[in-house]
């Protein structure tokens, strides 16, 4: 569940990166400032190198939360298995 719930996070933060990618239509008639524009850019050059920061930390949680969860799998497994066998010696020792 919580994994889901992490890239479910990791699909919303890449919305912003897809509307940045293609910029708006300017109208033909407004004159185009250069210094505008590249900070413009730089600012988005910025935004995309924080998300990328952000979804690189959200990668290394996800494998982290797999991880705590296979281990957690394999605990309970064990724990199953010990407890069909504490039963089966229980009926065993009762004569079933």
């Amino acid at each position: 569940m919580t994994v889901r719930v992490v890239l479910a996070g990791l699909l919303a933060l890449s919305a912003p990166l897809a509307s940045a990618a293609t910029p708006p239509q300017q109208a033909a008639a407004a004159p185009v400032d250069p210094a505008a524009t590249q900070a413009q850019l730089q600012a988005l050059r910025g935004q995309v190198k924080r998300q990328d920061t952000e979804v690189t930390q959200l990668k290394s949680k996800v494998a982290t939360l797999e991880t705590a969860s296979q281990a957690a799998q394999r605990e309970l497994e064990e724990r199953d298995r010990k407890i069909a066998e504490l039963r089966r010696q229980l009926e065993a020792g009762q004569g079933h």
